[in-house]
């Protein structure tokens, strides 16, 4: 094998370690060694879209990433595998689009193929891109009892045991996250849910800001009327 991926990145883990793996004895092997030692090296993405900018990208698309993020009970290396064919799109494509089954585990066969290095380059590019977005330029907005590092599989969940100290509005909260903030947006319509998850994040961030704002203005109000 000529490069390190997510696909095969476990075969080399071991052999990585070993000096002499690293030793070349021929001249095809030396070759082999540097593609090898390459393909760990972030040399940027090619033949596929990198998601750096959060504003051009759907609010389905941004729920999308952030699921994966906080799936409980997947470890991180399990989280970047489906992670990273959803923020490396296809080159033609404009808006998010999964939902040809044979088109999008072709894309993911592509991704996960794709050199480890700049893989890992693109995937901690977003973090820090999403690390801002979220705790800096909309902080509070989207998870407003959260801080940076904080996910909301932090905590056990709860809620189902008499002995619980969380309330079952809280686990309910919790476990429907997603859905309670998409059917808000649509003003409770089931029918509008689509229109909602397709709309551009440049809309639906300050729409959500704005209303949160509100709210914490509301509730200062209140709590000097008591």
């Amino acid at each position: 094998m000529e490069k390190v991926t997510l696909s095969n990145k476990k075969e080399f883990e071991e052999k990585l370690k070993s000096i002499e793996f690293m030793k070349a004895e021929t001249l095809s092997e030396l070759v082999n060694r540097k593609r090898l030692q390459n393909s760990l090296k972030d040399n940027g993405i090619e033949g596929f879209k990198e998601l750096t900018d959060f504003n051009q990208i759907s609010f389905g698309h941004f729920i999308l990433t952030e699921k994966i993020l906080n799936l409980e009970g997947v470890n991180m290396d399990k989280r970047i595998e489906l992670l990273a064919p959803v923020i490396l799109r296809p080159l033609d494509e404009e808006w998010l689009d999964n939902s040809d089954l044979e088109r999008e585990n072709a894309h993911k066969k592509a991704v996960l193929e794709y050199e480890l290095g700049s893989v890992m380059g693109a995937v901690n590019r977003y973090l820090e891109l999403r690390k801002t977005y979220l705790f800096k330029t909309y902080n509070g907005v989207i998870y407003d009892t959260m801080y940076e590092g904080d996910s909301p599989d932090d905590e056990e969940e709860e809620g189902t045991n008499v002995n619980s100290s969380q309330s079952a509005r809280e686990f309910h909260t919790k476990r429907f996250f997603w859905n309670i903030m998409i059917s808000e947006l649509a003003d409770g319509n089931i029918f509008h849910f689509d229109k909602v998850v397709e709309l551009p994040m440049f809309q639906v961030m300050p729409y959500l800001a704005q209303k949160r704002s509100q709210q914490i203005v509301e509730n200062l109000e209140a709590k000097a009327r008591r």
